[in-house]
């Protein structure tokens, strides 16, 4: 059984652009991050290279994207390449995903989670105005 409807997916967008999500996962441009309950939230790399954080809540449900199209049109090609990976993918790994990772980091010292924050803050502004409250 797939964990998103395809066929509703398909029905919100240009059926070119559903087509290009499905060839996009089918390239590995999708990085499954987290399934919280019904919620995927995923790493697309879109055409040109740019990353967008695509949240999707099954099986038919509402969706977001980072992306200039879904701001423009509501949907797009990268909400339809996390429907195409997500069916495909072993959904016990990625929910296993962040679990690992709260208790990776729940091994590191208050010093060393704070100096790892400010590490990526230096290198990624959008961490950055997140921990200054600006996100």
């Amino acid at each position: 059984m797939s964990f998103f409807d395809t066929e509703a997916w398909r029905e919100r967008m240009d059926e070119r652009w559903f087509d290009t999500g499905v060839a996009m996962a089918e390239a590995g441009a999708v990085d499954l991050v987290a399934l919280e309950d019904d919620k995927v939230t995923a790493h697309v790399t879109g055409s040109v290279g740019d990353l967008y954080v695509v949240q999707l809540w099954a099986p038919a449900g509402e969706g977001t994207c980072t992306c200039p199209g879904f701001e423009k049109f509501g949907a797009c090609k990268h909400q339809a390449a996390v429907v195409s990976a997500a069916n495909a993918a072993d959904l016990g790994k990625v929910k296993d995903r962040m679990a690992r990772l709260r208790d990776g980091l729940a091994l590191d010292s208050r010093e060393a989670l704070v100096e790892r924050l400010a590490e990526l803050a230096r290198l990624q502004p959008m961490v950055l105005a997140a921990l200054e409250g600006r996100g």
